[in-house]
């Protein structure tokens, strides 16, 4: 008898010893510990979520590049019949967002048919792309759990890079270069005008190359895709949508190569506003 029950023992503690080992290292994940954001952009959503009744089909949940929908023509243009929430804050990263849907109670007057999550750029700095991946894995299940009806749109992390790395192509160089030419071929050139020319040929956007774009965003899409369950979870990487035939990444689309322009929300919101459709019905 007592060897069956050490057997037994011996079992259970084989059975569990991985989902404790999943559950120390998840602990030890610094992309899923929540970070405090009760901050005034935070209350201003608890605010406007109260104010109107909790209204809403789909949440927008991100850091500034989300936060930067507010405002955008293209916003109204793809998403307005969902009645669309904007929850995103400059600055998040994962365990933000995580604070903010928990300790933060943005999500108890809601109910929402979809959410779209877009987050992670952040956390690039300091965290390695499993850790990233792994905060936003948080984020999703943690939405299933308090709204296990929702169909969640996990977007790929948008491409960025350096924008010491942006490149003038050679027609935006000859063409710059124009009236440079003109006035050092006048007898008495305007140093004035010619510094001017100058500044704003310093000022022109230029492309990162593709080989330059930052690498980590690419592994972590690879890891997150895998959220994709073809159900209430779907999985869309949109990021080649906002590179040129080449691969590169234009300051036309993301003057900061990290943020977008309007173009680069226009781009946005066509990308995914089928899936909106389908994911509201």
């Amino acid at each position: 008898m007592h060897r069956m029950i050490t057997a037994g023992c011996v079992l259970a503690l084989g059975l569990l010893t991985p989902i404790l080992a999943a559950q120390e290292k998840a602990a030890d994940n610094p992309a899923i510990q929540k970070l405090n954001r009760d901050i005034p952009r935070h209350k201003e959503f608890l605010r406007r979520i109260e104010q109107s009744n909790g209204l809403g089909d789909i949440i927008f949940l991100g850091d500034s590049i989300t936060h930067g929908w507010e405002g955008q023509k293209a916003w109204q243009e793809h998403f307005g019949s969902f009645k669309p929430v904007n929850l995103g804050i400059g600055g998040d990263q994962t365990g933000h967002v995580l604070w903010r849907i928990t300790d933060g109670h943005e999500l108890d007057h809601l109910s929402p048919k979809a959410a779209v999550i877009m987050i992670g750029t952040n956390n690039i700095g300091g965290h390695s792309a499993q850790q990233i991946a792994g905060g936003i894995t948080a984020i999703v299940e943690e939405l299933k759990r308090q709204k296990p009806d929702i169909k969640v749109l996990v977007l790929g992390v948008f491409p960025r890079g350096n924008a010491l790395d942006a490149e003038l192509g050679l027609d935006q160089i000859t063409e710059s270069m124009k009236p440079i030419n003109e006035e050092l071929k006048k007898e008495t050139p305007d140093v004035k005008r010619l510094n001017a020319l100058v500044r704003n040929l310093r000022q022109q956007r230029g492309t990162i190359p593709p080989a330059k774009l930052n690498k980590k965003v690419a592994e972590i899409n690879a890891i997150i895709a895998n959220l994709n369950d073809g159900n209430t979870v779907f999985y869309k990487d949109i990021g080649k949508e906002f590179l040129d035939q080449n691969g590169g990444l234009s300051g036309d689309i993301m003057p900061d190569y990290l943020h977008l322009s309007a173009k680069g929300y226009d781009i946005w919101g066509k990308a995914i506003k089928a899936d909106m459709e389908r994911l509201v019905r």
